[in-house]
């Protein structure tokens, strides 16, 4: 970001590392900044400057620490020669005596020069810790901070949640959320596993009639996905392992594998592939890539299973899976920079990170696994599909030539099935483009659309080593994204800022933040209404093309779903939500179902809401930090109260007209 000047050229200071705690025992700020002079100060003899504004108050960053203005000499951070430089601004100190202050860096040949040039800019916002009883100036900015950050860290706010983080601050809240335990999908009768179900279907296993035994439909439950996509919306609404659940979404959406392929179109084929997803969410993103290679169901969706040697010309290894680990899973198709930019040659060409004989290395690599033997069975060089457990090694299928993967790495040969798996998994993993690549996509997929090269560089920064000599810690990628100063505060102003909220999101963020609940089974027909058939994505590349933009070149893949009748879905979701059947305050947009055990149907309970509607302003408030993270502009507020006020003197009309006027905002469907 640039720094505004009147006689120099645009310098910038830009964060590069900031995290902040609300509340928790060590009160505690790590920040850093980064600043460039413009390029006609560079080498010019000056001084960098740190500051801390609070009320009245006023610090300078000196060498020896902050140190208050009073009229004298302003002490300087550094300095010296004007060149980039990274300052440690704190390092897990107390900010008690900083809440609500604003930092700011900048530059000059001298402090009045940084001032009267606007060379400088503010680098973080300290937030309020905890509540008071005379809220702070801050307060509103800090909890509209915590909203938006649960917006990106969970399925939505609530008002639990939001207490939660007030009382653990955010790095509390996401490492007591990382020590919950999976909240998984459970099969209908709720004990042990889903049942394995053959290729075709028993003529025993129709929809017709329900078995005295349990209230389940055998063809929908067994031969479908209907119950995995209603546990989903399930689970994001009111599972506790919030941040698991998110981040596993997210993963599915890199990491693809899809309904639309029939035989993956069983819970018992499918759940396992979510539980790869969801119990290694934390761990470590090389151990990932092993799971998801040995799983059957990649292996039948990505043809690696049952994938032998090359016998003869016309019998070549499949390279489908070799070709989407490159180009999907880890590395892309050109060579990055640190921070997502791709490198050119002199011609200013892209540089591909790989060729055509790298693809067919890499699928000799994967050559000789096959599904292992339903129980019961023999195994046999070829087995049939079975996705019971990973997939086995027949080693007379597998190429043991020596084989070219990417860049110098050549595997010898000799070497058997499993060791060049793991070799080959091991350098996918540790090529430098796997930490921009995967770690842009997870920035969109949680925060925004169109990360920052700097906000994308220290995100990769931490993917390459966890400040412990760890690669690829899934836990420490995640904090750094939702803990960056690119990802914190509580709005953003920038046109390009933000994503659309699929499908998926935009109904569970709707009735987990307003205390719904649901069965899900209502809620994954309204997805697919929407654009979003869940766990039935057309493609691997996802739901919609990561490579879509609008007209202004902004990135905005969601919008790649987006139309008039999905709009329309939308706009009468939440009609429906609101105004389906009353029993009193409780507003059921489907009854339960009998066929489901346990079925709850999908409600609304709205006294929260009649409670405030006797003040319009008061309940569009509440919605307002609720659905809006308090990004409401001033004069849409004046404009809903005036219209909730007349809309009725009823309290409950109020009310769902408050909601409706919300959740159909431009602020609710694109989340900033």
């Amino acid at each position: 970001m640039a720094l505004g000047s009147q006689s120099h050229a645009a310098g910038r200071a830009d964060v590069f590392d900031a995290k902040g705690d609300y509340a928790g025992a060590s009160n505690a700020l790590t920040l850093s900044a980064s600043i460039s002079p413009a390029a006609v100060d560079a080498g010019l003899p000056g001084s960098y400057y740190v500051a801390a504004l609070y009320g009245s108050n006023l610090l300078f960053l000196s060498p020896t620490g902050w140190a208050p203005y009073a009229g004298a000499q302003i002490p300087s951070a550094v300095s010296g020669t004007l060149s980039q430089l990274s300052i440690p601004l704190l390092a897990n100190a107390d900010i008690s005596a900083l809440e609500c202050a604003s930092i700011i860096a900048g530059y000059g040949k001298d402090a009045n020069d940084m001032a009267t040039n606007g060379l400088y800019r503010t680098i973080y916002q300290v937030p309020a810790r905890i509540p008071h009883a005379s809220p702070l100036p801050c307060s509103a900015m800090a909890d509209a901070d915590i909203s938006r950050f649960l917006e990106q860290a969970s399925f939505g706010p609530t008002d639990a949640s939001i207490a939660d983080v007030k009382l653990r601050g955010l790095s509390g809240w996401l490492a007591n959320q990382v020590a919950l335990p999976r909240t998984g999908y459970v099969p209908p009768s709720g004990v042990g596993d889903w049942t394995y179900y053959p290729e075709s279907q028993p003529a025993s296993c129709t929809n017709d009639g329900i078995p005295t035994s349990w209230a389940t439909l055998c063809l929908r439950d067994n031969y479908s996905l209907y119950q995995v996509q209603r546990e989903f919306f399930q689970n994001a609404i009111s599972a506790p392992d919030q941040l698991r659940q998110r981040v596993a979404f997210a993963l599915s959406q890199i990491l693809v594998i899809s309904g639309t392929d029939s035989p993956l179109a069983k819970p018992y084929a499918f759940v396992p592939y979510q539980n790869i997803l969801l119990d290694n969410a934390f761990g470590n993103y090389e151990t990932i890539l092993n799971k998801i290679t040995l799983s059957p169901a990649m292996g039948r969706y990505l043809d690696m299973a049952n994938n032998p040697k090359a016998t003869n010309a016309n019998q070549q290894p499949n390279e489908n899976y070799a070709r989407e680990l490159l180009q999907l899973f880890s590395i892309g198709l050109y060579k990055l920079n640190l921070d997502g930019s791709v490198q050119t040659d002199a011609a200013g060409i892209a540089v591909p990170s790989y060729d055509e004989n790298v693809i067919k290395g890499f699928a000799k690599t994967f050559t000789g696994w096959t599904y292992a033997p339903v129980p019961g069975a023999a195994s046999q060089s070829f087995n049939p599909i079975y996705f019971g457990a990973d997939m086995v090694v027949v080693e007379k299928n597998h190429d043991t030539t020596s084989k070219q993967l990417l860049d110098t790495t050549v595997l010898p040969a000799g070497q058997t099935s499993a060791a060049d798996l793991t070799a080959a998994v091991h350098t996918a993993f540790m090529h430098p483009n796997v930490g921009p690549f995967i770690g842009r996509q997870l920035i969109q997929r949680l925060v925004t659309s169109n990360p920052s090269p700097a906000y994308v560089s220290r995100v990769a920064s931490v993917f390459n080593d966890n400040g412990s000599g760890a690669r690829g810690d899934m836990q420490a990628v995640i904090r750094a994204i939702l803990l960056d100063t690119e990802a914190r505060g509580g709005m953003r102003s920038e046109s390009n800022y933000g994503h659309l909220r699929e499908p998926a999101l935009f109904i569970a963020r709707f009735y987990r933040s307003l205390g719904g609940i649901s069965d899900g089974v209502w809620l994954k027909d309204r997805s697919n209404e929407m654009g979003q058939n869940l766990f039935y994505p057309d493609t691997v590349f996802n739901y919609y093309p990561a490579d879509y933009a609008l007209a202004s070149g902004q990135a905005a893949p969601e919008f790649g779903i987006q139309n008039t009748a999905t709009a329309l879905a939308r706009a009468n979701f939440v009609y429906s939500a609101i105004l389906g059947t009353p029993t009193g305050n409780t507003v059921y947009a489907a009854q339960p179902s009998a066929t489901v055990i346990g079925a709850t149907g999908t409600y609304l309970d709205l006294t929260p809401y009649v409670a405030l509607a006797p003040d319009p302003a008061a309940l569009i408030d509440r919605l307002n930090i609720l659905l809006l993270h308090g990004s409401m502009a001033p004069e849409t507020r004046t404009q809903l109260i005036s219209t909730v006020t007349g809309a009725s003197s009823d309290p409950k009309v109020r009310a769902q007209t408050a909601i409706y006027l919300v959740a159909n905002l431009p602020q609710f469907m694109v989340e900033r």
